[in-house]
């Protein structure tokens, strides 16, 4: 039984396929708190009626806004806080029982069939500006992105200051933030850049893409978790994963792509501490 200061979070995008039975196990046999799905067609009673076990804290929908982003949490229902609601991203103040608050953001954001490296670095500015809206609003930045990016961790929307900001080395992100054009621009911590190929933990990307062409990735990082600086006491690279099985399921076809849904599914836990 984990700690009740802990807080664990699985995302996964779906791809609008009825993977009800895979979502419940994987649920359950990780103990998970908080539950964000992306491309999700199933029914929110579904998932609540599915997940319910007879004397534990009972599931509900804290969905709001966002028609591309499904939230479900355990926690009492006064523990998650809507902060802001737009169609693909969701921000969320956690106050749990024990432990200090946080703010999550999930996040579905634009696909490159729609939207062009420019698009997509823009969009990750106007994100950026709503995540510290939301930071000042709740007056703290013990934030955590999670969710499908659709960039790698390489991109422009994901490094640049006026972007995200994650970097890959922890030294540098406990600087917290440095100076561009005279002003300050805060740190993420991208801990997926040590997840990124074959010989990283676990699988070599979440998602596979074959599409030939002169450029050709194969695998991407296209889901992933950002962690601001103030939060990393609460993190440990042992309990980031990105899941290729469940008890009852595995995640990856027999030549090791992701299946069911084209995505893998990532699950955090944070200790929240005291």
């Amino acid at each position: 039984m984990k700690p009740p200061n802990t807080l664990t979070i699985l995302f996964w995008n779906i791809n609008k396929k009825p993977l009800l039975e895979y979502v419940v196990d994987v649920c359950k046999c990780e103990d998970v708190d908080i539950l964000i799905l992306a491309e999700s067609e199933l029914s929110s009673e579904d998932i609540t009626d599915s997940l319910y076990v007879s004397g534990e804290p009972e599931y509900f929908d804290v969905t709001g806004n966002s028609n591309l982003l499904k939230f479900y949490s355990r926690l009492p229902r006064k523990s998650v806080v809507p902060v802001s609601d737009i169609s693909r991203f969701s921000i969320k103040h956690i106050i749990p029982p024990l432990g200090k608050s946080i703010l999550i953001v999930a996040a579905h954001l634009g696909s490159k069939l729609h939207q062009d490296n420019e698009e997509q670095a823009i969009n990750a500015i106007r994100i950026s500006r709503h995540i510290i809206e939301a930071e000042s609003e709740v007056r703290h930045d013990r934030t955590v992105v999670i969710g499908d990016l659709n960039m790698d961790p390489f991109e422009t929307g994901l490094i640049a200051a006026d972007g995200f900001h994650a970097i890959m080395d922890k030294t540098i992100a406990r600087k917290r933030h440095r100076k561009v054009d005279d002003v300050e621009r805060s740190f993420f911590y991208n801990p997926m850049w040590s997840r990124f190929g074959d010989e990283s933990i676990g699988p070599p990307g979440t998602y596979y893409l074959n599409k030939g062409g002169q450029k050709n990735y194969y695998w991407n990082m296209f889901d992933q978790v950002l962690i601001r600086p103030s939060l990393l006491k609460a993190y440990s690279a042992d309990n980031l994963t990105v899941l290729t099985k469940s008890k009852n399921f595995s995640f990856l076809s027999n030549t090791n792509k992701p299946k069911p849904s084209d995505h893998l599914p990532i699950l955090l836990t944070l200790k929240l501490g005291r």
